[in-house]
């Protein structure tokens, strides 16, 4: 079913949160390459009627995640150990670009919002156990686009979003290990401070040093085949 209680919070439509939900379960990794999803066995799973759904599937269509074919349904899209690295370049980019225009636009309650993010991420850095590495790859994920929606910049979120195609999967995260975990989310304490400071330059870097730290555990990863295509 759809979280009514996100959907008050956020003011999203049907077809976005079942948009939102499903990239989650796509770059997390719970949903691998060559998976099918088919609109009405989706529409059954939220409890919404197939037309939020064919919205949704259309979206990650236009993002690069799935391939869809109208009243056929759509197909995970798989991509290579070097795609995956590649994206992270380009998202060190824009999400640097991304935070410095945050810093003058981020309220107090933004800010109250990610500091909430981290200390529940903080929780979940030490375990191993699947469901938790979930929901740290949704609350990192929630961070991360907090910021970019900030920006106030609508076409930049619509590109990161195209380029946050390369699965952060939970097979990574446990390669990565518990130390990465924790580095990661202290990075995220130093991008906080930057954004509450409003010091503009300093969130660039500390967002693109972040990134780029997450693209070396990547290659990493890579290297030790966690990925498939």
């Amino acid at each position: 079913m759809i979280d009514e209680e996100s959907a008050d919070e956020l003011h999203l439509t049907g077809g976005d949160l079942v948009y939102n939900a499903l990239r989650s379960r796509i770059v997390s990794g719970e949903l691998p390459p060559k998976t099918v999803l088919r609109a009405q066995a989706l529409a059954e799973e939220f409890g919404t009627s197939r037309t939020p759904v064919r919205e949704a599937l259309r979206r990650l269509a236009e993002t690069g995640l799935v391939e869809y074919v109208p009243n056929r349904g759509a197909t995970v899209i798989g991509f290579t150990p070097e795609q995956i690295v590649e994206t992270y370049f380009v998202r060190a980019a824009l999400e640097s670009r991304a935070a410095g225009l945050a810093t003058g636009r981020l309220n107090d309650e933004d800010l109250v919002r990610l500091s909430d993010l981290i200390e529940e991420m903080d929780g979940l850095v030490n375990s191993d156990d699947a469901a938790d590495l979930r929901r740290l790859g949704e609350l990192n994920e929630r961070f991360h686009r907090t910021i970019l929606v900030a920006s106030g910049n609508s076409q930049l979120v619509t590109v990161v979003e195209s380029v946050t195609q390369a699965p952060l999967m939970i097979r990574g995260l446990r390669q990565y290990g518990a130390s990465f975990r924790a580095r990661s989310n202290h990075q995220h304490r130093d991008i906080l401070t930057a954004l509450q400071t409003r010091d503009a330059l300093w969130a660039e870097v500390a967002m693109r040093s972040h990134v780029l730290a997450a693209r070396n555990a990547a290659m990493t990863a890579v290297d030790a085949s966690v990925f498939e295509s």
